[in-house]
């Protein structure tokens, strides 16, 4: 019977503990994308892109995006839906921890902490410079089918120079892919 458990925990164990959640997978994804040429942030080296903690509920602009796009009928019906619908406030917090104990890339360096919009307003203020960007990303919107979900990515500034991108993912295998980068935006 001892031996029958030991096998089970040989099997199941390692698949448990490298298994992250969908939206870690997701958030990972963009994080790589958009901190790629980021520095890490040591000894108190100046940050130029925050992180914001907190996941902004979707908005009609996801289906203005999509409305022109080859995409199942269904996930057009969902995204309508799930944007009613999908209210609850939510942070990156549990992911970002998901992301960080799996990767062994700097991100973590590169993100240093994630903050809120009056901590970002704050480090603007005490720094006096232009070139901070605080990135939001939104609630992953999933398909239902589950091969893919749209992100809304957002680059707030306090100098008036926001912009920003709906990305619509992939899953490919285990990993998802970043297809196209839908209503790409700038003032």
């Amino acid at each position: 019977m001892k031996f029958i458990y030991f096998i089970i925990l040989i099997l199941f164990i390692p698949k448990a503990v490298g298994q992250q959640s969908t939206n870690a997978l997701v958030l990972k994804e963009i994080l790589k994308k958009y901190y790629k040429i980021e520095k890490p942030v040591y000894k108190n080296r100046s940050q130029l892109l925050y992180f914001y903690c907190d996941t902004p509920n979707n908005n009609e602009e996801l289906v203005e995006a999509v409305k022109d796009k080859k995409l199942p009928t269904e996930f057009f019906k969902e995204i309508k839906s799930k944007i009613k619908s999908d209210t609850i406030a939510k942070n990156w917090s549990s992911e970002l921890e998901e992301i960080y104990s799996i990767d062994k890339s700097l991100l973590k360096q590169k993100i240093y902490k994630c903050i809120n919009l009056e901590n970002y307003n704050q480090v603007s203020k005490i720094l006096h410079l232009n070139n901070q960007r605080l990135m939001i990303v939104s609630k992953p919107l999933f398909y239902s089918s589950g091969n893919m979900v749209l992100v809304k990515v957002t680059f707030y500034r306090n100098i008036e120079h926001n912009n920003g991108v709906i990305l619509l993912l992939e899953k490919v295998g285990a990993d998802w892919i970043i297809k196209e980068e839908l209503n790409v935006w700038s003032t």
